[in-house]
């Protein structure tokens, strides 16, 4: 009796999947919840588990072949008494260019991420195995390391360890063969960095939308003193309750869902000669992955939650992106997404929009600087918390005045809400609608 082994769905909007390696072969035998292969799709990459017992009879997509939700990957059994209806093909399935994955000619069938275990039975993590492919590291060399102290598994953080000490070194570059044509020879130092699939797979999507939107930017500078005095009261507090400390962004983020409610052309997507409106708030935002590339995980529903529950949201979809586990679910569906490079200082960012979605917010530095400030007794100079806040947006779905005044109203729910309440909701409820300021603008 045989039974087939099936490329599964892993997400809503996922057609197809590459797979990068199995972990069996043919003829091992299989018990429900092994790992059997780790596939690649646009979105994630996932290790898929047995769900039967049995011996592997057949293998019928290859690593680095590409199959369909639903096609047969695998046999376990007895083939020769299957009752599925077998294939008349026995070599693996090859797809026909017009359905290659994004990846397809950049890796090849035999560029695996390499085995699940290293020299001497060392368990190396699928993220590790990743970095350790992707950066051409020597897996014998980590495995030494990893016995010397007495681990008995290689993890991202000890690739990431390793990562930063190559760096030191020298960078994980290689030179150029300028042994081809005389211009070659001329830039005999040139040297090339090969990118990870992460990084393709971005320069695919940013280069389309750039060829395609035609994004006009615009930023407004925001007083952030309020925001920074109630983070600082609870900052403790919020960290001995929660285990992770309060940054600035689930404000932003909390604020960006109750200025959408009152500009819902922002929260839609351009299709064809009419803009399609988001029924819900699926706010995405940028997670940096030790600057190997980008994710943009999405918070479902985050126009229903307080300030404490997307704060929660972030950190765990956070740690879930540098542990490699975020699922295809875990990055469709947004409906506008939020860029935040203030960590590293940045000043003004122009983000390029995550298609299908009509806008992105930047999020840039917050920094203590002198400013004008208006009081019943006159003007005056006071420090204040001032941080520069950009959107990039679609001028076919709305126009700049639309962007502007959707700025405004955001700026004005930063900086005059009452972030103090907010802090005292309950993450599981309902969050409260717009800010009486808000309500009198309707």
């Amino acid at each position: 009796m045989a039974a087939s082994v099936i490329m599964p769905q892993l997400g809503e909007t996922v057609a197809e999947g590459k797979i990068l390696t199995w972990f069996k072969s043919v003829g091992d035998e299989i018990r429900e919840g092994d790992n059997l292969f780790e596939v690649e799709t646009d979105k994630v990459t996932v290790e898929v588990q047995a769900i039967v017992t049995g011996r592997l009879s057949e293998i019928r997509v290859g690593p680095g072949l590409v199959a369909r939700v639903g096609d047969v990957v695998a046999v376990v059994g007895d083939n020769s008494t299957s009752t599925i209806a077998e294939s008349k093909e026995a070599a693996p399935i090859s797809r026909s260019a017009d359905r290659r994955s994004p990846f397809e000619e950049v890796l090849t069938p035999q560029e695996t991420f390499g085995p699940a275990k290293g020299p001497e039975g060392i368990r190396i993590t699928p993220l590790a195995r990743r970095l350790i492919s992707q950066n051409r590291l020597d897996l014998a060399a980590l495995a030494a390391d990893a016995r010397r102290r007495g681990a008995r598994r290689i993890d991202e953080r000890t690739v990431r360890a390793a990562l930063d000490l190559r760096v030191a070194a020298s960078p994980p570059l290689v030179a150029m063969d300028d042994s081809r044509t005389p211009a070659a020879a001329e830039t005999a130092n040139s040297q090339v960095l090969t990118l990870n699939a992460i990084r393709l797979k971005t320069a695919e999507r940013v280069a389309e939308s750039w060829r395609t939107i035609p994004h006009v930017f615009q930023a407004v500078e925001v007083d952030y003193t309020n925001i920074d005095r109630v983070r600082r009261r609870h900052l403790d507090s919020f960290r001995q309750a929660h285990g992770f400390s309060l940054t600035y962004l689930p404000f932003v983020a909390r604020a960006t869902c109750l200025a959408i409610e009152l500009f819902p052309h922002v929260n839609a997507r351009f299709a064809d000669r009419s803009l399609v409106f988001s029924g819900s708030m699926h706010l995405g935002f940028a997670v940096d992955l030790s600057l190997n590339g980008l994710v943009v995980p999405v918070i479902r529903d985050a126009g229903d939650l307080t300030l404490l529950g997307i704060a929660k949201a972030m950190h765990r979809l956070i740690d879930k992106a540098r542990a490699g586990k975020l699922s295809p679910d875990d990055l469709s569906g947004g409906t506008y997404s939020i860029s935040n490079n203030g960590a590293f200082g940045t000043t003004l960012t122009t983000p390029i929009i995550n298609m299908p979605q009509v806008a992105i917010l930047s999020v840039d530095a917050i920094r203590l600087k002198p400013a004008v400030v208006s009081t019943p007794e006159g003007d005056f100079v006071a420090p204040r918390m001032l941080g520069m806040l950009g959107q990039s947006f679609d001028h076919r779905a709305f126009d700049g005045a639309y962007s502007a005044a959707f700025l405004s109203c955001l700026k004005q729910v930063l900086e005059t809400r009452n972030w103090g309440d907010e802090l005292s909701g309950d993450a599981g409820a309902r969050a409260p609608g717009a800010s009486p300021i808000l309500k009198e603008d309707r």
